[in-house]
């Protein structure tokens, strides 16, 4: 369907009486762009996922982890005084469990409220002592970090940790290790960054120092040229 959409082929749609493509939906409905990136890493190498889980939640973290084992979407966690709490994704691994709260890149604004009651609904029914990450991508206010303090202090007994994340260091990053890759991760990776363009994520020039740092990496002159050729640029 993604691939329908990027073409221009998937049609139109009604949407509050109005006949509309589904590249402006896919643009309008976050959810889609949260199936899309959390939906297809299930598919990535162990090489490229922990590339990824690294943009998302920093190596420390990352490294944990161990291998994936599922992932839930908008799973209803019972809430007191209201029906449900319905965070975005929950990812399981053995030793950990990353909560995630997604917000568009140009939508709604992350909120230490709704942070606070998430982890309480999903803490309560959860007696796993597996430690709670909370992941929040995109939106993130500049006080974002002692709104991370203050949660983990309060849930000190739990081992929480909350990590804020912006959508450009998730693309910036799935830029700069795409040319890197096996060509089965970079046609995810691929994808990944056409639904981000629908979203406004263009490809910005990087700076040339991060090349010459990819660039070493590699150690062979094919590789290296390849990620010259695929360097973003004006």
């Amino acid at each position: 369907m993604l691939t329908a959409i990027l073409h221009g082929k998937a049609g139109r749609v009604a949407l509050d009486g109005r006949s509309v493509s589904w590249r402006e939906v896919f643009r309008q409905r976050e959810d889609l762009l949260t199936a899309v990136l959390f939906g297809r890493m299930p598919y990535l190498s162990d090489e490229a996922q922990a590339n990824v889980t690294s943009l998302l939640l920093g190596p420390d973290i990352a490294a944990a982890l161990g291998p994936l084992d599922d992932i839930v979407f908008w799973p209803k966690l019972e809430k007191e005084g209201r029906s449900f709490v319905e965070p975005d994704v929950v990812i399981e691994y053995p030793r950990c469990r990353v909560l995630v709260e997604v917000k568009p890149p140009a939508g709604g604004k992350q909120s230490l409220p709704q942070w606070r009651e998430e982890l309480q609904a999903f803490l309560a029914q959860e007696n796993d002592p597996k430690q709670t990450v909370l992941l929040a991508l995109g939106n993130n206010p500049a006080q974002w970090k002692s709104w991370a303090a203050t949660l983990e202090a309060e849930f000190t007994d739990l081992s929480v940790r909350v990590v804020g994340r912006e959508w450009r260091d998730l693309h910036l990053g799935l830029l700069a290790h795409k040319p890197l890759l096996q060509l089965r991760d970079a046609r995810v990776y691929e994808e990944w960054l056409q639904a981000f363009s629908l979203f406004g994520m263009n490809v910005q020039p990087l700076p040339f120092t991060d090349l010459l740092a990819s660039v070493g990496k590699i150690g062979d002159l094919r590789s290296a040229l390849h990620t010259l050729e695929c360097w973003p640029s004006l």
